[in-house]
């Protein structure tokens, strides 16, 4: 029969204490494993409803600003619903006024395309001019877009035409800073959906409106301080989340 050591007890005991080591290290990547997958449930769900509820082509300016709003809350003040975000936002604001503020500008682009396809292919030196004229057009426009979508989105209040030259304004005046980060965003984002339409799916559309929502709050913090050409005060919008109507 084997005789017992006495050491035995005391290696008992403290073996006790390296499973509770390990399991507060594994708790806490356990915690981040979790919340790093809430935070892609909620981007892929916030993406599928953005994506479901722009099938009528007529209510994409509506959906995109609803997506924005939830977005906005849940990266700024931690609303992690963001499906019941979007919905409210969705079914509280005046669906005329939203599609107004924010589909204009998509209007635009879609515009600003068609013509710089019509006028570069033809030779002549009038083509040349309207072509040049269009094509700084669209560049402004593609570059005022995402103020477009984070001032609808935090200050629905805004009269339409006092928003556009808002936009346009701060466009004009972070035309080196963020102007080349919106057109990398849009280009790169439009490319790799073109390359493989299934990242639609996969977040692809909201990739690119965080992306623009972040690059704009970069002009936004700029120009924070400086009152653009008697438009409103940017203040406010700048500071203050997004706010239910």
């Amino acid at each position: 029969m084997p005789m017992s050591s006495p050491n035995r007890p005391a290696a008992g005991r403290a073996g006790t204490a390296y499973p509770s080591g390990v399991s507060g290290i594994s708790g806490m990547f356990g915690t981040r494993i979790m919340a790093a997958l809430a935070t892609m449930f909620n981007f892929l769900a916030l993406n599928l409803v953005l994506l479901i509820a722009s099938l009528p082509v007529i209510t994409a300016p509506a959906a995109l600003n609803a997506a924005m709003v939830a977005l906005d809350r849940w990266r700024g003040e931690g609303e992690d619903r963001v499906v019941r975000e979007f919905a409210i936002t969705l079914r509280s604001r005046p669906p005329l006024r939203t599609t107004l503020l924010t589909g204009v500008p998509l209007a635009g682009v879609v515009i600003g395309l068609t013509e710089v396809h019509h006028f570069v292919r033809g030779g002549s030196l009038t083509d040349r001019a309207y072509l040049g004229l269009g094509l700084g057009a669209l560049v402004i426009t593609l570059m005022a877009l995402g103020y477009v979508f984070l001032l609808a989105a935090r200050d629905p209040a805004l009269p339409p035409a006092g928003l556009w030259s808002l936009c346009a304004a701060l466009a004009i005046r972070n035309l080196l800073v963020t102007g080349p980060l919106f057109l990398i965003e849009i280009a790169g984002v439009t490319a790799i959906t073109v390359i493989d339409p299934a990242l639609l799916l996969l977040g692809a559309p909201l990739l690119l409106l965080q992306l623009m929502r972040l690059t704009a709050q970069v002009g936004l913090r700029r120009a924070a301080r400086i009152q653009l050409g008697g438009a409103p005060s940017i203040d406010k919008i700048v500071v203050a989340p997004a706010a239910l109507p």
